[in-house]
């Protein structure tokens, strides 16, 4: 190789070793795991983070989480007041969990104090969102769970509540930004015996929370959306033998596994130029507990069939109500308006004529597996 050739190799070397002009030192920054917004003085924003902090001890590492609240007016205002009472550089790139206050998501537009995670390309466009039922500062105030730290337990706890069809499977990527016609639902949360407890979902409607639903009814709301987890696992009160008096509560109950289903949905046109929305579900379950039994008779069977789909279709009925009155549009009814009837619906007013749709929910249960001893 000429004196040349070595010379071109060399500068071609070092154009490439100087691709780290943006490089951002983990050893000079504060990351977080979890962050919460809250309803600060009038329209202020009140933002409470935890960073982990790792100490030596005697038996050990010991981790706690170092606690700093600011008010401000946005979410990039508040992420420079913390820098000026931390001891690094403000880093969201590990956020696990990021909690609203549920008075905060009550009072405007979610959505603007978003924005800054969607324009930084390194924000954490996985980390899951919740409501709490309460105030964020509080739940984050826990600290620990045990010996994990507040923002991995809740992340682990999430994640578990999406795999049992309690709660959807959301994050920043699926929320915005939205479609336009669907509403969302987060992960509603509360803290009992200090610790956090997955209550149900948050509704919303236009990014504003509306209303919520417990944890039997958000499960109804997912299948009735199409979103099912690993399991789905429903204990109902049951009552086919009339003429029998129960020796205990226990008897009245029969608890099922959700195994198998399909769901169809049709949105369409009334006659008198209403909605009807006809949502249609064929479950296959398994008994996990029946402490009456008598399952050896295809009687008993067709009678419990019979009686968990009419218990599954009013709850359902009573979920699509509840939708209503929060004016939670979660299954895009008018996304398909507008796909296939759009010259109806742009004679609508959707804020009034939301609430005025025909739902109808039909859920057919079939009862295929008794148990391992069947």
């Amino acid at each position: 190789m000429n004196r040349f050739s070595k010379t071109a190799a060399s500068l071609l070397t070092l154009l490439l070793l100087g691709g780290c002009w943006d490089q951002q030192l983990l050893k000079s920054s504060r990351i977080i795991h979890i962050g919460g917004f809250d309803r600060g003085e009038g329209d202020e924003l009140k933002v409470t983070v935890a960073f982990p902090d790792v100490s030596s001890t005697e038996g050990g590492r010991s981790e706690t989480n170092e606690l700093h609240t600011v008010t401000s007016n946005t979410t990039q205002q508040a992420r420079g007041f913390l820098d000026h009472e931390i001891s690094g550089n403000y880093s969201p790139s590990k956020l696990l969990v990021l909690l609203l206050g549920e008075e905060w998501a009550r009072a405007q537009n979610i959505m603007p104090y978003m924005d800054v995670y969607y324009r930084d390309p390194k924000s954490p466009l996985n980390a899951r969102l919740a409501v709490v039922n309460g105030t964020a500062e509080d739940l984050i105030g826990l600290k620990k769970v045990g010996t994990k730290l507040l923002g991995r337990f809740l992340d682990a706890l999430l994640e578990n509540m999406e795999d049992g069809t309690v709660i959807p499977r959301i994050n920043f990527q699926s929320i915005g930004p939205v479609k336009p016609g669907q509403d969302f639902a987060l992960p509603y949360v509360s803290i009992h015996n200090k610790k956090p407890v997955v209550q149900g979902v948050a509704l919303f409607h236009s990014n504003v929370m509306t209303a919520s639903l417990n944890s039997e009814e958000s499960l109804i709301y997912l299948l009735l959306k199409g979103q099912r987890g690993k399991t789905a696992r429903l204990t109902l009160p049951v009552n086919i033998e009339e003429e029998e008096e129960h020796e205990t509560k226990a008897d009245r109950y029969i608890t099922v596994d959700l195994h198998k289903y399909s769901r169809k949905i049709k949105v369409e046109l009334t006659e008198s130029g209403g909605v009807r929305v006809k949502i249609q579900l064929k479950i296959n379950a398994a008994i996990i507990e029946y402490p009456l039994d008598r399952l050896n008779k295809k009687e008993t069977l067709q009678k419990l069939n019979a009686e968990l789909s009419r218990l599954l279709t009013a709850r359902a009925k009573a979920v699509t109500r509840k939708m209503q009155e929060a004016n939670h549009d979660g299954y895009g009814v008018a996304l398909r308006l507008m796909a296939f009837h759009p010259e109806a619906w742009k004679k609508m007013n959707w804020e009034e004529d939301y609430k005025e749709v025909q739902f109808e929910p039909d859920i057919r249960l079939k009862i295929e597996r008794k148990g391992i001893t069947f």
